[in-house]
């Protein structure tokens, strides 16, 4: 101890009042009289003749015979059997640390005592190394859960960034699309007319030179004449689509049609016989000296040798021979 400690304490002097304490005992008095007239109340005072009123003696404590004696240990075998037997859970390893061996030996059960009860609070010395452990473990999966937010976050920002960039790209080609889709259409600016028609009145209204004679023409048309059949003369009903003339019966379209097919022929004709002219116009120009014109035609063949001279058929046509 201190020296400072055993010094006396040091007292402050008052000056003395006359009122002083009066209060407090005035209190102090009124306390007591008003406890004394509580219990001092008829009801709470005991009876002196009270015969019906018998004390309770108290019962002593009863045991069973058996309560000194301690359990027998076969009782505990089958717990042991049980604890033995459940499967044995699997614990989280973190890397760069392993699991300590258990050194402790099993705990033996005993009857329980009041010196135990103040040892219980305290914890058991192998239960004290596991508790650096888990904070251990804790603050792993903090520094883990932290840089993986971090990195989580960084991998967001970039890929925000990336989507930006792709959408102002989309954006800038949207546009470019929409400057060579334009499209000017053409504006009429001539005579129009327009309709109106509200509160059941409708009228017309005539712009930019229309007028109502030029627009709305007051003089009925002429009917269109009827066709008539050429062979025969009848209201036509039909027209053939080749030549365009109108027919009214079965008839009549087969006369068009068989001289539609001759003035065809004929017209083959004359170009079938220009091919001489055409032909020696081309041998004139490149022919040699010395040569004459001969017509030769070509043999008749016989019946027997139709079959097979009608593919080798000879065209009259006119024939270069020399002369010599």
């Amino acid at each position: 101890m201190d020296a400072g400690d055993d010094e006396p304490p040091v007292l402050l002097d008052r000056a003395s009042r006359a009122t002083r304490g009066k209060r407090i005992s005035k209190l102090l008095e009124d306390e007591i009289e008003q406890d004394e007239a509580f219990w001092n109340q008829d009801a709470l005072k005991d009876e002196e003749d009270d015969d019906n009123y018998e004390e309770e003696q108290d019962a002593g404590d009863e045991f069973d015979s058996d309560f000194n004696e301690d359990e027998s240990e076969p009782d505990d075998e089958p717990e042991k059997e049980e604890r033995e037997r459940l499967p044995i859970k699997k614990r989280l390893m973190f890397p760069g640390k392993t699991l300590r061996k258990a050194t402790n030996a099993k705990k033996k059960k005993g009857i329980p005592k009041l010196e135990d009860d103040a040892k219980a609070g305290k914890p058991s010395p192998s239960t004290q190394p596991d508790v650096p452990d888990e904070f251990e473990t804790e603050k792993i999966i903090r520094k883990s859960t932290r840089t993986s937010v971090i990195v989580r976050q960084a991998e967001r920002e970039a890929i925000q960034i990336m989507n930006l960039r792709n959408l102002e790209r989309v954006l800038a080609r949207e546009e470019e699309v929409k400057k060579k889709a334009v499209v000017h259409k053409d504006t009429y600016d001539g005579p129009t007319i327009r309709f109106f028609s509200r509160d059941g009145e409708s009228r017309l209204e005539f712009i930019n030179g229309a007028s109502f004679g030029s627009e709305l023409s007051t003089t009925s048309a002429p009917y269109p004449e009827k066709s008539v059949c050429v062979v025969t003369g009848l209201p036509a009903i039909y027209r053939d689509p080749k030549t365009g003339l109108p027919y009214a019966t079965m008839e009549a379209f087969k006369i068009i049609r068989e001289s539609f097919l001759k003035e065809e022929a004929d017209r083959k004709r004359p170009s079938m016989s220009n091919m001489g002219e055409l032909f020696e116009s081309i041998a004139g120009e490149h022919s040699m000296p010395k040569k004459r014109r001969v017509e030769v035609r070509s043999p008749s063949i016989s019946g027997g040798g139709l079959r097979h001279g009608g593919r080798f058929r000879r065209i009259p046509a006119l024939d270069m021979v020399d002369e010599d």
